[in-house]
C-alpha cells in the first residue's frame, strides 16, 4: 500500500501578509495543497492522510465544499482527515454535518474510532478535536483489535496542551504506522513505526527549514518513509560574515548573489557577523529590499584598533574601560562582545558630548 502522510496544511491562515512579498501568502497555502492533489492524481497512491489542522481556524462552508472537490478528483485514492486543535469541531461547525464524497473518510468523533477499508486490508483509528486543548494522553493507551491487519493510527498532538504522547508506549500498542500531525518539524521514527510529517508549508518564521510531506509504503511487515520537500517557499536562516574593508553595496550585491544560490522564492532569516570599519554602519532598511527578508539581525562590531584608543584616552573612562579588558586577555567569546559594544557606546557617549 503506497500513502503520502500530510497535515498542518492550515489553509486560511496569512503568514508574512504585512509585507508586500508575502500578501499572497495565504492563497499560496490552497495553491500548494491543490498542487499535492494533482499530484496524487498523476501519480495516484491508495491512501491520503491529513493529521489534523488542514484549516488555521474554523472552516466556512464553501472552504469544506472546495476542499471535497478536490477530494472527489482522486476518487481512487481514500483520504483520510481529523479536526486538530486550530479547527477543532465547536458548536455550529460545518464539519459537523457535512456531507465527503465517498472516498474520504472523516474521523469526526471526540473519542478514539476505528474505520475498516476492507479493499486494503486496513484499519485506521483517530479522533479530531472539539476543543482547541486537551491535556489527556488519549493515544497512549489504545491496543489495536484485529492485529493481522494492517493498523494506523491518525495522531494530532504531542505537547502537554495538545493529547501529550508517550511514544514508547504508543509503539506497544500495535499499530503498523502512527502518522502524528501539530509539531510543524518534520520527525521520521522508523524504529517505533511514526512520523510527524510537519507542515505542507511554512506557518511561521520559526519554521526553519524545508517542508513537504511524508511518502511511505506500508505493509505488515514493511514500512518505508521519505520525506519529500513540497513547499514554494521555506523560511531559511543565512548568517553572513562581514569584513573591515566591505561597504553597503557589497554587502547588499553578495547578500542578493547568496539569496539567488538558495532560492529567491524562500523567506530569510539574516544575521550579519564579523567585524566592520568603525565608520561603517549597516543599513538594514536597504537591505531588506533585496529580497524576501523576515528579519536582519546585526551581530557585527566594530574592527578597533584598542592599543591606539587606549593610548589617546588613558585620562578618561573609555581608556579605563579598555585597560581593563586589556589586561585580562585572553578574552572569552563573551568578554570580547563587551569590549567591543562597551568601546562603540563610550564612544557615541563622547561624541554627543561634543
Amino acid at each position: 500500500m503506497r500513502f503520502i502522510h500530510t497535515g498542518d496544511v492550515h489553509l486560511g491562515a496569512n503568514p508574512e501578509s504585512k509585507t508586500e512579498w508575502g500578501k499572497n501568502r495565504g492563497d499560496e497555502l490552497w495553491s500548494t495543497f491543490e498542487r499535492l492533489i494533482k499530484k496524487i492524481k498523476v501519480e495516484p497512491v491508495d491512501l491520503l492522510i491529513i493529521a489534523g489542522d488542514l484549516f488555521h481556524r474554523q472552516p466556512l462552508l464553501r472552504e469544506l465544499k472546495e476542499v471535497d472537490y478536490l477530494f472527489s478528483t482522486i476518487p481512487d485514492t481514500t483520504v483520510v482527515l481529523c479536526a486538530g486543535n486550530h479547527d477543532a469541531i465547536k458548536k455550529g461547525s460545518f464539519y459537523r454535518d457535512f456531507k465527503w464524497s465517498s472516498n474520504v473518510k472523516f474521523l469526526g468523533d471526540r473519542d478514539i474510532q476505528k474505520v475498516e477499508l476492507p479493499d486494503l486490508n486496513l484499519c485506521i483509528y483517530g479522533l479530531s478535536y472539539y476543543e482547541n486543548e486537551i491535556t489527556d494522553p488519549l493515544y497512549d493507551h489504545i491496543i489495536v483489535d484485529e492485529p493481522e491487519k494492517i493498523n494506523v493510527l491518525v495522531a494530532h498532538g504531542g505537547d502537554e496542551k495538545h493529547i501529550p504522547m508517550n511514544r514508547k508506549k504508543m509503539a506497544m500498542s500495535g499499530f503498523d504506522y502512527v502518522a502524528m500531525g501539530h509539531i510543524h518539524i518534520p520527525d521520521i521514527d522508523e524504529k517505533n513505526k511514526m512520523a510527524y510529517c510537519g507542515t505542507l508549508e511554512p506557518i511561521d518564521c520559526g519554521d526553519i527549514g524545508e517542508r513537504g510531506y511524508i511518502s511511505g509504503v506500508l505493509e505488515k511487515e514493511r514500512l518505508d518513509l521519505e520525506f519529500v520537500p513540497f513547499a514554494k517557499r521555506n523560511y531559511m536562516e543565512l548568517k553572513f560574515s562581514i569584513h573591515p574593508k566591505m561597504t553597503s553595496m557589497e554587502l547588499r550585491h553578495r547578500l542578493r548573489d547568496l539569496i539567488e544560490e538558495q532560492g529567491a522564492d524562500n523567506m530569510y532569516r539574516i544575521q550579519i557577523e564579523g567585524y566592520r570599519d568603525p565608520d561603517f554602519d549597516v543599513f538594514l532598511s536597504g537591505i531588506e529590499e533585496i529580497g524576501n527578508i523576515v528579519s536582519i539581525e546585526d551581530l557585527s562590531v566594530p574592527d578597533f584598533d584598542f592599543q591606539e584608543l587606549y593610548e589617546g584616552n588613558k585620562d578618561n573612562i573609555l581608556g579605563m574601560f579598555i585597560k581593563k579588558h586589556l589586561d585580562a586577555e585572553p578574552l572569552e567569546a563573551m568578554e570580547q562582545k563587551v569590549l567591543y559594544y562597551g568601546t562603540k557606546a563610550l564612544l557615541d557617549a563622547m561624541e554627543d558630548k561634543l
